[in-house]
């Protein structure tokens, strides 16, 4: 579901990984590794932001001699976690911890419509997709609210990556962004379970395509080549996340089409069979926050810090971190 995967794959176990369905232990570090899926993106023809590896922040000064403006983030990230928004001529801020052993990728800054897709892949092909604009964050990045949408040029963006990946069968999700000039491209890549999921709930959708093999042909019905897509306009959201909202923030216009979703969308929790999660909401998110005061954590940092991979979390830290090019310029996946 997160990112224990990498520990799971990284086990080499016969009796995990023969089980699990999930791309190999490299795959799954170079689709992770926002600098060697650039570089994999740019290998298949497909549009990516400009980006440039940084192991150093001299290697960050450079960067910022020249014009534009650069998310600088390391490549092995999440939640927007440590991304700095930088331009010509900015400092490197103190607390931006590049270094050989810790990269980043500098990463051109591009203002569009987000959106974040998941999908389930297997022989090449595309068998279940999902795909929700990004409207309703607490922090900026993590979404709270999860529309199901299509989008055309989307299905062709991955449908590409699917393809290039022809012997891979698992769960692969992108940040996209899309502008008026550029069209669509792919940010970052999670290869595991996403907020993707959610707007399959109350089907067996997702369940379907996760058990049962090899794609097959789409249904008649749907408006795309995929085997399996969630209700086109569901929509699902966390309740806490979305409750936390500040009208301050945005204005009366934006609070009042925040208050519609709210009030129509289904919680993902909630459910008239089994209403005891959700009551016990109130008092995990005072644990929540218990937590975060005795950590010194953020909240969404709160959420990640004991499930995330790093690595120098490594199971075999040095060894695999060459093994498996971590940390390295990279070719690309395939």
């Amino acid at each position: 579901m997160h990112e224990e995967i990498f520990y799971l794959a990284e086990s080499k176990d016969p009796e995990i990984v023969n089980r699990m369905f999930a791309p190999p232990w490299e795959v799954l570090v170079r689709l992770h590794n926002k600098w060697s899926f650039s570089k994999f993106l740019g290998d298949i023809g497909l549009q990516a932001p400009r980006a440039h590896l940084c192991r150093s922040k001299a290697d960050v000064e450079r960067v910022l001699q020249g014009p534009g403006e650069w998310a600088v983030k390391p490549v092995f990230g999440r939640a927007a976690r440590n991304v700095f928004h930088l331009k010509q001529g900015d400092r490197v801020p103190n607390d931006c911890d590049v270094c050989e052993d810790t990269n980043y990728i500098a990463q051109e800054w591009i203002a569009g419509q987000r959106y974040c897709t998941y999908m389930v892949i297997r022989g090449g092909r595309v068998q279940a997709f999902s795909m929700y604009p990004v409207w309703e964050t607490i922090d900026g990045s993590s979404c709270v609210y999860f529309r199901s949408i299509a989008h055309p040029e989307v299905e062709k963006y991955v449908t590409a990556i699917a393809a290039a990946l022809p012997e891979v069968g698992g769960q692969l999700a992108f940040d996209l962004i899309e502008t008026a000039d550029r069209g669509v491209m792919a940010i970052e890549c999670n290869p595991r379970a996403t907020s993707g999921i959610h707007v399959f709930s109350g089907t067996p959708l997702l369940a379907q395509a996760l058990v049962s093999g090899p794609p097959v042909p789409p249904m008649p019905t749907h408006y795309t080549t995929f085997t399996v897509i969630p209700p086109q306009g569901a929509s699902r959201q966390l309740a806490p996340g979305m409750m936390m909202w500040k009208r301050s923030e945005r204005g009366w216009k934006a609070y009042l089409l925040h208050m519609r979703r709210l009030v129509r969308s289904k919680d993902v929790v909630f459910s008239g069979r089994d209403v005891l999660p959700s009551l016990m909401q109130p008092f995990l998110l005072t644990s929540y926050y218990e937590i975060c005061r005795e950590r010194q954590l953020s909240l969404p940092d709160m959420f990640q810090w004991d499930l995330v991979w790093e690595p120098n979390t490594s199971l075999g830290a040095g060894e695999e971190r060459r093994d498996s090019g971590i940390g390295a310029s990279s070719n690309g996946v395939s």
